[in-house]
């Protein structure tokens, strides 16, 4: 997908030389990925994932590190970065900041109920740790959405199709956002493209850039914006079904959560959408991406109420 950076060979040797990984023999570029520019680096020591960290800035990168080590302690199933010779997991220069984690074999999985209860027993696990003092709010959420249609305002863009209906869908999401609700550590943004796979066998859950302290149901609903369809956006009610009664029985889920778990469905893939929007329409537009927030918008008109 993005690719907002790119390495000459002697940023790529300075890079590397930080690190006790051996000596570069291939660096590949990952396709795939909306945030980051992500690379297989091959060396005499092994394979390894060097991220450059285009959109974090150093402090949200420090909480982010400080998040893995906690999770580490938990024995949580996720990707560690592999420190520096100094120690430190970033490696931060004057033009881009770069974490080389272990390359790990695996593939994305298609959704099926027997992934999806691995995903939610593992999605339950996570929300039994307890969150970082400072970890922020859920990033793509209102703390976002409402500077942004304040921004707009005077805009050629607030006339725009999708800056309707993300008002539309606003004024009858926003009462239930006001409820009180379970609160905990949320992933932020578990999508099967952020999960790890050998066959049917889940291997990790990746990506804790989002990760944040907030409304629990935000992840579940998340999950399933982001897990629990096809690839044509069509939802797949048996994986639901997996994955709702996968994370219940490790977490049970409050009868309030039940009655707005629809809601918040909707605001999961309505945060996705304005996300996408606003990355390749404003920030950084690209004509290939630009329409991309719509499949949210046809995964949030393909969801069905599910009765349990």
């Amino acid at each position: 997908m993005a690719q907002y950076t790119t390495l000459s060979p002697e940023e790529l040797t300075d890079i590397v030389s930080h690190y006790a990984i051996g000596n570069i023999l291939l660096l590949e570029d990952i396709p795939g990925g909306f945030g980051n520019s992500n690379f297989k680096l091959t060396t005499t020591k092994g394979t390894f994932l060097l991220k450059i960290c285009d959109e974090k800035n150093i402090e949200e990168l420090r909480m982010q590190i400080e998040l893995l080590k906690h999770l580490q302690q938990h024995s949580y199933p996720t990707v560690y970065p592999i420190p520096l010779k100094s120690g430190d997991m970033l490696h931060v220069t004057p033009d881009y900041n770069v974490m080389i984690y272990p390359f790990l074999e695996g593939k994305t999985p298609d959704p099926s109920q027997k992934i999806l209860k691995q995903i939610g027993s593992a999605l339950a696990r996570l929300h039994s740790i307890s969150p970082l003092t400072g970890l922020p709010g859920f990033p793509m959420g209102m703390t976002q959405i409402t500077p942004f249609l304040e921004e707009m305002v005077n805009t050629n863009f607030y006339s725009h199709p999708f800056i309707t209906w993300l008002n539309s869908e606003l004024e009858w999401i926003r009462p239930e956002l006001d409820k009180t609700l379970p609160k905990g550590l949320l992933h932020g943004d578990l999508f099967l493209d952020n999960t790890l796979f050998d066959d049917d066998k889940m291997v990790v859950i990746l990506d804790f850039e989002e990760a944040c302290h907030d409304t629990l149901l935000i992840d579940v609903a998340m999950t399933i914006i982001g897990c629990c369809y096809t690839n044509k956006h069509q939802l797949d009610i048996s994986s639901v079904h997996g994955f709702l009664n996968s994370y219940n029985a490790l977490r049970p889920v409050t009868d309030e959560e039940w009655e707005s778990l629809d809601c918040f469905v909707h605001y999961a893939a309505l945060s996705i959408a304005f996300w996408r929007f606003r990355q390749y329409n404003i920030r950084h537009p690209n004509v290939q991406l630009a329409d991309i927030y719509q499949e949210m918008i046809a995964r949030s008109a393909n969801w069905q109420s599910i009765q349990f």
